[in-house]
């Protein structure tokens, strides 16, 4: 029994609703460990080496984690397009820009974009974790004649 259309819409609609939380979830955690990078520099400072590299490796997880399910998504997400297009894609039924838009959408170059985002913030937060005059702002020193 072939898939209706209605049901395979809502399945479309619930995946993009799943990308779209994964993506928030991402960068809220993102700002979140950047936030406190940034206020908490004194702590971070204070970290010796074994716990800063539990720290990397419980950020990496997490990247490696989301981006896996990112990429998972949108690739059930593509699926689901190529499933659509293949029973109700017909152009005659769209006006032109629906048809372009959300018949003819295409998910495959999202995996490079992913690894491309989750790498940056991981190589961000590594540089602010082990080279602290990244996020350190000097403050100019004062001449005697300042004082």
């Amino acid at each position: 029994m072939p898939i209706q259309e209605q049901t395979l819409v809502e399945a479309i609609m619930h995946t993009r609703g799943q990308v779209d939380f994964l993506w928030q979830f991402f960068m809220t955690v993102q700002i979140a460990i950047f936030a406190l990078l940034f206020i908490y520099d004194k702590a971070v400072e204070s970290l010796n080496s074994f716990a800063r590299f539990l720290a990397l490796g419980a950020i990496a997880l997490f990247d490696w984690i989301n981006a896996e399910a990112l990429q998972g998504a949108y690739g059930l997400l593509d699926a689901l397009h190529r499933q659509y297009r293949a029973d109700f894609g017909h152009p005659e039924r769209f006006q032109a820009v629906l048809y372009d838009h959300f018949v003819l959408a295409n998910f495959e170059g999202r995996v490079t974009m992913i690894s491309i985002t989750h790498s940056l913030a991981f190589s961000v937060v590594l540089m602010a974790l082990f080279w602290r005059r990244f996020i350190q702002h000097a403050s100019p020193k004062r001449t005697d004649a300042e004082a």
